[in-house]
């Protein structure tokens, strides 16, 4: 099976900003994705990451998410059913920041 291959983007105003990631979040790109979540949690008041269209995320993707969850008012927006949504709960992620799930 190939891999998803990672893409992330920022759509960002004064008061929002919102990072759309899809593919594989794993440590060969969580450091792009902390870099950009970084830049776009600095600009705006608040931030949303779109994890609707990530089919994976590591336990560094998880470190990453919980970092920015400690600094910035976090929302997280994931599918209905699927692996990312599990995984927000096993590790804890919904407990320290806000999940959207996308129907």
């Amino acid at each position: 099976m190939a891999e998803a291959q990672f893409r992330v983007a920022v759509v960002a105003d004064l008061e929002s900003a919102r990072v759309v990631a899809s593919g594989e979040i794993d440590l060969a790109n969580v450091g792009e994705f902390q870099d950009i979540m970084a830049k776009a949690s600095a600009e705006s008041a608040a931030l949303t990451v779109d994890l609707a269209a990530v089919t994976y995320c590591d336990s560094a993707a998880v470190r990453a998410l919980f970092a920015l969850a400690a600094t910035t008012a976090l929302t997280m927006i994931v599918a209905s059913e699927g692996p990312i949504r599990t995984l927000l709960a096993i590790s804890g992620l919904d407990r320290v920041a806000t999940v959207i799930t996308e129907e």
